[in-house]
C-alpha cells in the first residue's frame, strides 16, 4: 500500500541553552525512558530528547509514550511501527499486526474513533519521515532505519515508494555493503535495527540498543 508521510523532514536550530539527546526505539517503555533521563541530570527546561522512531508496541505504556508528543522538550521521527497504525484506517490488517504484538492498548480503544483520531493526528504533525539537528557547526541527520544516500533528498527531495519503505523499513546492518556514507549530512542517527551495543559505520550510527534482539 502506498504511503506518504504528512511532513517528510523537520530542521531543528542549535539548542543554544541546553543539552541534545538522541533516544532509539521506545516502544512503550515509558517508566525505563524517565529512568534513564533521570539519571543523565535532564533538565526538562533547557534541554531536548530526540528519538529514533517507534513509540509504539511491546512494552507497557504505548499511549503515555504518544502523548510525549505533546511535550515541548521530546521530537521524534517516525518509525514503522507508526506507519503501521496510520495505514490501519485504511486496512485493519495493519492495526491486527500491531495487536498482535503486545498491542491491547490499541485492541481496548478500537471503539473510541476519537482517540484514534487523535492519536493519528499527533504522529502526522509530529512524527516527520527524517529531522537535522544543528549541533556545534555539525549536522545530525535521524531516521527511523536508514536513509537514501543523499541526506539533501530526505530534506527537500521527491521520495519514491523505495525511498520511504527503506527510511522506515530496511536494515542495512544485514546487507553486504549496505551501510554506504550519507551525504549532504555529517552524522545520521537510526534505531529500529537491535544492537547490544552502539554501532558506527561510516557517519552513520544505530543505538536500538534496549529491545530483544529478535525484533521486527
Amino acid at each position: 500500500m502506498q504511503f506518504k508521510p504528512r511532513k517528510q523532514h523537520v530542521y531543528s536550530a542549535l539548542n543554544r541553552v541546553g543539552k541534545d539527546y538522541i533516544v532509539g526505539d521506545i516502544h512503550g517503555q515509558l517508566k525505563q525512558l524517565f529512568k534513564q533521563l533521570a539519571s543523565l541530570k535532564f533538565d526538562f527546561k533547557l534541554d531536548r530528547l530526540f528519538c529514533t522512531g517507534d513509540l509504539i508496541g511491546r512494552g507497557s505504556d504505548s499511549i503515555g509514550c504518544l502523548n510525549l508528543l505533546t511535550e515541548k522538550w521530546f521530537y521524534s521521527v517516525m518509525g514503522n511501527h507508526e506507519q503501521l497504525f496510520i495505514l490501519g484506517f485504511k486496512s485493519s490488517k495493519f492495526w491486527d499486526h500491531l495487536k498482535s504484538d503486545h498491542g491491547q492498548w490499541l485492541t481496548d480503544n478500537l471503539d473510541r474513533f476519537d482517540l484514534l483520531m487523535r492519536w493519528k493526528t499527533l504522529i502526522e504533525i509530529a512524527m516527520p519521515l527524517t529531522r537535522t539537528i544543528e549541533v556545534n557547526g555539525l549536522t545530525v541527520g535521524v531516521s527511523h532505519a536508514s536513509a537514501t544516500h543523499d541526506w539533501s533528498t530526505l530534506q527537500s527531495g521527491t521520495l519514491s515508494d523505495d525511498d520511504i519503505w527503506q527510511t522506515l523499513w530496511s536494515r542495512p546492518l544485514a546487507e553486504k555493503g549496505g551501510c554506504l556514507t550519507i551525504d549532504s549530512v555529517d552524522y545520521v542517527v537510526h534505531g529500529h535495527t537491535p544492537v547490544q551495543s552502539v554501532v558506527n559505520v561510516n557517519n552513520r550510527f544505530w543505538i536500538d540498543t534496549y529491545c530483544e534482539l529478535t525484533a521486527a
